[in-house]
């Protein structure tokens, strides 16, 4: 699996929920999600499933390119993309 890191900040702002609230929903450290965040971490399979229950989105939402230059998709770009849904 594959975390797109660009949809995991999206989902989660358009939720409203900040980095710590977030992590304390889905039982991970609030640094786990910072890093996953950034790239700088990895999502195990298990880490994607507690985010996407605790953003009450479906796992493939999270699923993807791991960066917007792999995914040809800018974070504003899928912001808009999904405003435009």
């Amino acid at each position: 699996m594959n975390l797109n890191r660009e949809a995991l900040t999206v989902i989660r702002e358009r939720s409203g929920h900040s980095k710590s609230s977030l992590a304390e929903i889905a039982g991970v450290d609030r640094t786990l999600v910072h890093r996953l965040e950034n790239g700088q971490r990895n999502a195990t399979p298990s880490v994607m499933r507690k985010l996407a229950l605790a953003l009450d989105c479906p796992l493939h939402a999270l699923m993807g390119p791991s960066d917007a230059e792999t995914s040809g998709m800018s974070a504003r770009a899928l912001r808009q993309f999904e405003e435009a849904s």
